[in-house]
């Protein structure tokens, strides 16, 4: 499960129409589930900041990566190591 977390690669919808892409990053839907008090809260608290709730989470789990720099280099580190052993396996 988690590999396919980190292996998929966003959709793209492909009409054709419309200005041509850049080259930038699709954004990746995602479902979360939360308590109705939290959820609440946010759609305050977003509303007031006149921001959607998305733009508030995207934000909120880019401060949240940036924290947490170290453990991506690790999860680097032990992938690297992991796709070294099961060439060596093979």
């Amino acid at each position: 499960m988690v590999s396919s977390m980190i292996e998929s690669t966003p959709t793209h919808s492909g009409s054709g129409r419309g200005r041509p892409k850049e080259d930038r990053e699709i954004k990746k839907r995602v479902s979360l589930s939360v308590m109705p008090s939290l959820y609440g809260d946010i759609q305050k608290i977003a509303y007031v900041q006149r921001r959607s709730i998305s733009d508030l989470i995207g934000d909120l789990m880019e401060q949240f990566r940036a924290a947490h720099r170290e453990e991506l280099a690790e999860y680097e580190k032990i992938k690297k190591v992991r796709k070294m052993a099961d060439a060596t396996a093979n």
